[in-house]
């Protein structure tokens, strides 16, 4: 009995707990059909898990387009490349703007979270956070 005990202890200690995120896609902002928010993250059978983190990717469209689009998924991984040359560690909660090799360059923002499940939600980081990506964005490109 007291080795099964000690056998157990070490299983429970070894264990890593998952995180539930959504794996969903949507927009935030004035789109033309005004509507504020629309998302397919209401269905938690839209779900996946993971040990590390849940990312929100925000795709800030062209300057003056007044919306933004996401996809929310499960991220494996504790590092992101965020442009070809620059690799960065994750923290929690954290944003890090993105950018391809192609040209014209393509960007986009990953937001990391892994305080609670369902983070990564159409609301979770934020409508407010996604419009000043948008002014980032548009600074950031001129």
């Amino acid at each position: 009995m007291f080795l099964e005990f000690w056998i157990l202890l070490v299983l429970c200690a070894t264990e890593t707990t998952a995180l539930n995120c959504y794996q969903c896609n949507g927009w935030h902002g004035d789109y033309p059909l005004r509507y504020s928010t629309a998302a397919t993250c209401d269905n938690r059978n839209n779900q996946c898990q993971t040990t590390q983190y849940c990312v929100k990717i925000i795709d800030p469209m062209a300057p003056g387009v007044n919306y933004v689009t996401f996809k929310s998924d499960c991220f494996y991984q504790t590092q992101i490349q965020v442009n070809p040359t620059n690799l960065s560690y994750i923290q929690g909660k954290t944003c890090f703007p993105y950018q391809d090799g192609s040209a014209p360059v393509k960007r986009w923002y990953y937001c990391f979270c892994n305080d609670r499940d369902y983070c990564n939600s159409a609301n979770g980081l934020g409508i407010f956070s996604a419009l000043i990506f948008s002014v980032i964005y548009s600074s950031w490109i001129q």
